[in-house]
């Protein structure tokens, strides 16, 4: 669940936030999501037990839409990933909300366009994709559909800002908006190399986080091409770009997996053996690093 991340953040920011859920029973896993997440921020020094009960206290817990919307500055949508669904919800929320707020999808891929397109008022529409885990990673993309406003955009951009995010702004509401283009890019060509009997899963994921992933939060691949000169760059991509994959279908050992059930992690078997290989450990660890280069890089208020 992303609303619970969302929400802490803006909670440690001294918001006043309402997270709304379906029912009592999903809103008492959010709750325990939030005490989780703020337990291990304390322990890793990035919040104080102030704090942290402070954001605990700053988030309401609520089933009524209708009434936290009404009162609402901003309103941060995260449910199922399907158009139709979050078409209804932005058409409802439209009418319910004040005129002057900010109404945001956290869609990783739909556009925001289509979402809005039942709004009577869609120019205060945007999407506002957190990344997971929402409360660790600091990038927010701002997605500006064919009606957004550059206000709604510019509020936003601020207000992420002051909240401790690191919003980008993406000038079109493109499929996979900014970050997930990119990282569709290397998954593909990450799945080739595998399926070409090239390097196996655990090398590729090697050079990955102990290559680009090392550099890549204080180095991006423009700065590197600047850095290294753009001539040379020319010259290996001259002869290295005809070789790498190029597909505009899903790639076939992914369909393979797909169509004989090795889905990951949930169904224990993907590109690994999650029967020995502990997921909840892999997202420990995950979180463990980014709480530590978080403190390097952004140190707490």
């Amino acid at each position: 669940m992303m609303g619970p991340g969302i929400a802490q953040i803006f909670a440690l920011a001294a918001r006043r936030v309402t997270l709304v859920g379906r029912s009592p029973q999903a809103l008492e896993r959010a709750r325990t999501t939030l005490e989780s997440n703020l337990q291990a921020m304390e322990a890793a020094g990035l919040v104080s037990p102030g704090e942290g009960h402070a954001a605990l206290e700053a988030i309401a817990l609520s089933t009524d839409l209708e009434g936290a919307a009404e009162g609402a500055d901003l309103v941060v949508e995260s449910i199922v990933e399907d158009l139709g669904t979050k078409q209804e919800l932005f058409a409802r929320l439209d009418r319910l909300c004040r005129f002057d707020a900010l109404i945001t999808s956290n869609t990783s891929g739909l556009p925001i366009t289509r979402i809005a397109a039942g709004m009577a008022r869609p120019e205060r529409a945007a999407t506002t994709h957190f990344w997971n885990p929402p409360h660790l990673v600091p990038l927010v993309e701002i997605v500006k559909g064919e009606r957004t406003s550059d206000d709604t955009v510019e509020r936003l951009r601020r207000l992420l800002s002051d909240v401790g995010k690191r919003p980008v702004v993406v000038r079109k509401d493109v499929p996979g908006q900014l970050g997930n283009r990119l990282l569709h890019a290397i998954t593909r060509e990450a799945m080739h190399i595998v399926q070409e009997g090239i390097a196996t899963a655990e090398e590729v994921d090697t050079a990955v986080k102990c290559g680009l992933g090392l550099r890549f939060p204080v180095y991006g691949p423009l700065e590197h091409a600047d850095l290294v000169g753009l001539d040379l760059v020319l010259s290996i991509q001259s002869y290295l770009l005809e070789d790498l994959c190029n597909r505009t279908d899903p790639m076939p050992i992914l369909r393979d997996k797909a169509q004989r059930g090795e889905l990951g992690a949930k169904t224990g078997h993907g590109f690994y053996d999650w029967i020995a290989k502990d997921p909840d450990q892999v997202k420990a660890t995950r979180d463990a690093f980014l709480m530590a280069r978080l403190k390097d890089l952004y140190p707490p208020r």
